[in-house]
């Protein structure tokens, strides 16, 4: 019985965050449309499972996508992401990366792209700071109401005895936004 109200308890975790995300989407369509940016609008969001071992001491996993929606009427060329986790130290993110990677979109209409570490310093920086910098390998520009996605990536983290809270961050960037867009929510686990 205590399964059926665990996963009861993770589809009304999962329906809060839709309404998050639901509810920024609803707030970004009325704000004025009069600023120096008309045409060029652009959101990010995870999307993922949780999965949480039976007995302590194992890893749990986040099965998770990045996605980035172009809402304006413009272009956005040369997109690129950065995932920061925290703590760096305690997180394996695992995720394919690189050129030979093939998707089939018709069984997911989203983008979904192979994607690579920015540079061989971006590839360091994982390590060293819990950030990841990561760009579409063959995707230059997402077209105005297009996807893209940076999908299917994991991460797991150690379900030991003392409390702690993993954090995963989401950021985009493009030419049009060098400063980045943060994503509309985070992925937050406090155990």
């Amino acid at each position: 019985m205590s399964s059926l109200a665990d996963m009861e308890s993770k589809i009304q975790a999962i329906e809060k965050e839709l309404h998050i995300v639901k509810q920024a989407l609803k707030e970004m369509k009325s704000l004025p449309q009069h600023n120096k940016h008309d045409g060029i609008q652009a959101i990010c969001y995870f999307t993922y499972s949780l999965l949480l071992p039976k007995a302590k001491g194992h890893k749990g996993t986040v099965a998770a996508n990045f996605i980035i929606r172009n809402m304006g009427s413009n272009p956005l060329d040369h997109p690129f992401i950065c995932l920061r986790v925290t703590p760096k130290e305690r997180i394996a993110l695992s995720a394919k990366l690189g050129d030979g990677i093939q998707y089939d979109q018709r069984i997911n209409p989203l983008v979904m792209e192979s994607w690579n570490y920015m540079s061989e310093q971006a590839e360091q920086m994982g390590e060293e700071k819990g950030e990841f910098w990561l760009k579409p390998v063959r995707v230059s520009r997402i077209e105005p109401g297009q996807s893209l996605s940076f999908s299917n990536f994991q991460f797991q983290f150690e379900m030991g005895e003392e409390q702690m809270t993993y954090k995963m961050e989401g950021f985009f960037f493009c030419q049009q936004f060098p400063q980045g867009v943060r994503a509309l929510n985070h992925i937050i686990i406090h155990l």
